[in-house]
């Protein structure tokens, strides 16, 4: 019966031959004669698509190959212990190969514990925030309003402006909205948990028309209808947040968000939801009968800053994913064809903003 042997020193294959005496295989190959006790042969890992490979010996292990449908296949199925398949054979290979087997294992772990961490903890810890009750997220908002705009000068006159112009856009929203300028020379706006939306004034100044303040806002409160801004948070805090879960410590959570208030602003959407933003953005300007070209210019005024100051330098609300050059594309894209008719109330409104500007 023929073979091929493996010594396992060397990736190097010998002809080998193969003959079975009782409890011994003896193998021939052109460096000599050795046997093995069969009892003590096992399959390796490496076993399928039609070869059968055996091993033997302490690590590195020695290794016998042949066709799955081989007569020295036949001779020896009665003789070995069953095939080990798929993972178990990988995890048996694993712990026969010493060191080397410590050290592939290790990394393995920290391989599958880094994609828990990165990948799947985070995920968790969206669905635990998508299942606060709305009520406590009101509540979380409010505790998130005072402690980041508690520190900033609010522009009361066109805070004022801003939520005269809001009161005449439907929103389609059961979320008690609310919306505050800040004076700051950022070109920003964000959404906070539970229905605030703030905007800073200097990307009112960027803005010229009363379409593009609805995009604006129509992307704002959609970050607000989806809960984007709690599941963001969740995600950066996602460890800490599971095992609040897991402890049944739920007091814990809400200290643990409210904590981060003052970095909310800093937040990075993932590019799905910043296309979510967009896009049902747009349908809130539809809902409306507003021209929604108003998201295009929207972008390209972000898109100009962005050139101005430089992509590393732009604020969250610009610097996020996808860039705004893909966001005019798809934008572009969804609104060809739409039209939309002007709203004297929102351009009266508009008017005395930009006046104040």
């Amino acid at each position: 019966m023929e073979a091929i042997y493996y010594d396992g020193k060397t990736s190097q294959p010998y002809d080998a031959k193969i003959s079975i005496l009782g409890n011994i295989l003896s193998i021939n190959y052109e460096n000599g004669q050795l046997a093995w006790v069969i009892s003590q042969i096992d399959y390796s890992s490496f076993t399928g698509k039609g070869k059968t490979m055996l091993k033997y010996g302490e690590f590195p292990h020695q290794y016998l190959e042949f066709p799955i449908d081989s007569s020295l296949f036949h001779a020896l199925e009665s003789h070995l212990p069953r095939r080990r398949e798929g993972f178990l054979a990988f995890s048996n290979e694993l712990a026969n190969s010493g060191f080397r087997g410590v050290l592939i294992g290790l990394v393995i772990f920290m391989a599958i514990t880094s994609g828990f961490f990165f990948f799947v903890l985070p995920k968790v810890a969206e669905y635990v925030a998508g299942g606060i009750p709305i009520e406590a997220e009101i509540d979380l908002g409010k505790q998130f309003y005072e402690s980041f705009v508690g520190d900033m000068e609010v522009d009361k006159e066109k805070t004022k402006l801003l939520k005269d112009f809001a009161k005449k856009i439907d929103f389609d929203t059961e979320y008690p909205l609310k919306f505050t300028v800040v004076k700051s020379e950022q070109v920003n706006a964000f959404a906070l948990p539970g229905g605030n939306v703030v905007v800073f004034s200097a990307i009112l100044k960027k803005i010229k028309n009363p379409e593009e303040l609805v995009a604006l806002l129509s992307h704002e409160v959609t970050h607000v209808k989806k809960r984007h801004s709690l599941k963001g948070l969740a995600r950066n805090l996602s460890s800490s947040l599971v095992v609040s879960v897991v402890i049944g410590d739920m007091n814990t959570i809400g200290n643990i968000l409210v904590s981060q208030a003052n970095n909310i602003y800093q937040l990075d959407f993932t590019r799905d939801m910043e296309k979510q933003a967009d896009l049902e953005g747009l349908q809130i300007m539809y809902l409306n009968k507003l021209d929604p070209k108003g998201m295009i210019q929207l972008m390209e005024r972000l898109h100009e800053e962005e050139k101005k100051v430089g992509v590393d330098k732009m604020p969250s609300y610009l610097n996020s994913h996808p860039m705004t050059k893909e966001r005019i594309a798809y934008i572009t894209k969804e609104t060809k064809g739409r039209k939309g008719v002007k709203n004297e109330a929102l351009e009266a409104i508009w008017e005395k903003i930009n006046g104040k500007m």
